[in-house]
């Protein structure tokens, strides 16, 4: 098995918004940031909290979608269903 490292100082190659959700009284902008590399793409999903002036501050996940392309990494995360979204950003923080 062959592991690549992901330098997480670099510019995203692409970032979309794929959803709005609301949580914890907050309208959250659910992104999702694409990174090339040499063995495919990798992806994370980053919530932000569209209030201005709210206490919450935006979370980042982890590098867990992965795929050939970048567009694949898009769909992969437009197929994520509202509710596990939800209960992505619980989790994070």
């Amino acid at each position: 098995m062959r592991f690549e490292l992901l330098d997480v100082r670099t510019e995203p190659a692409g970032i979309a918004t794929i959803r709005q959700i609301s949580a914890l009284g907050v309208h959250w902008r659910v992104v999702v940031e694409a990174y090339g590399g040499a063995d495919g793409w990798s992806g994370r999903l980053v919530f932000e909290p569209r209030a201005a002036g709210t206490r919450h501050e935006a979370r980042l996940g982890p590098y867990t979608l992965r795929g050939r392309t970048q567009a694949e990494i898009l769909d992969a995360a437009h197929d994520i269903p509202e509710r596990r979204l939800r209960e992505l950003l619980h989790s994070l923080g």
